[in-house]
């Protein structure tokens, strides 16, 4: 894998770990917890970063550099920056309605125990996307964000660092409702 990647890769997963401990720690009371009307429950929130995880891949997956081959610039540097520091703001933000209009066709399974491994399965499958991504095509156009627009591999990768981080304080806000179960 390239270094910068792996740089990178780590970051993601130190920030899945998080998520992963939830749902070792919590049970499906508290997982499947809404702290009110049409709010997000815990595992609503890691399915809702499944959900996102796995349309960027697809999507890196499917790319063709034959058909689109473009390094990105300062513009995208830039927009990146925003991005991640907008997302590393406690400010809410209306997910993308890509991602509310994929989840349903993706099969998230519900129970927490095969969810997890469904996460799992799609980081292994993007380890190892990752491990072949050809080094000549790091500075590339890789990815649509649908708020910021192209990225490259990195830039990707620090936006699901900064995207998973982003909803840590949406989870301690659920398990510090003072109805959470206990």
């Amino acid at each position: 894998m390239n270094p910068k990647i792996q740089k990178h890769w780590t970051r993601v997963e130190e920030g899945k770990a998080y998520y992963e401990a939830l749902l070792q720690v919590f049970n499906d009371e508290q997982l499947n917890f809404h702290p009110e009307e049409g709010s997000w429950s815990m595992l609503d929130v890691m399915q809702h970063l499944y959900t996102s995880e796995k349309i960027s891949l697809q999507f890196m997956q499917n790319f063709d550099f034959n058909r689109k081959d473009e390094k990105v610039g300062l513009k995208s540097k830039i927009k990146t920056i925003l991005l991640v520091n907008g997302l590393n703001s406690k400010k809410k933000y209306k997910a993308p309605k890509v991602l509310s209009e994929k989840k349903d066709s993706l099969s998230i399974s519900h129970d927490t125990h095969e969810f997890s491994h469904q996460w799992e399965d799609l980081r292994n499958e993007m380890f190892n996307f990752l491990k072949e991504f050809p080094n000549e095509k790091v500075d590339h156009f890789i990815f649509v964000h649908p708020a910021v627009g192209k990225l490259n591999v990195l830039q990707t990768l620090q936006f699901f660092v900064s995207h998973l981080k982003h909803h840590q304080h949406q989870i301690e806000t659920i398990n510090h409702h003072k109805d959470f179960p206990k």
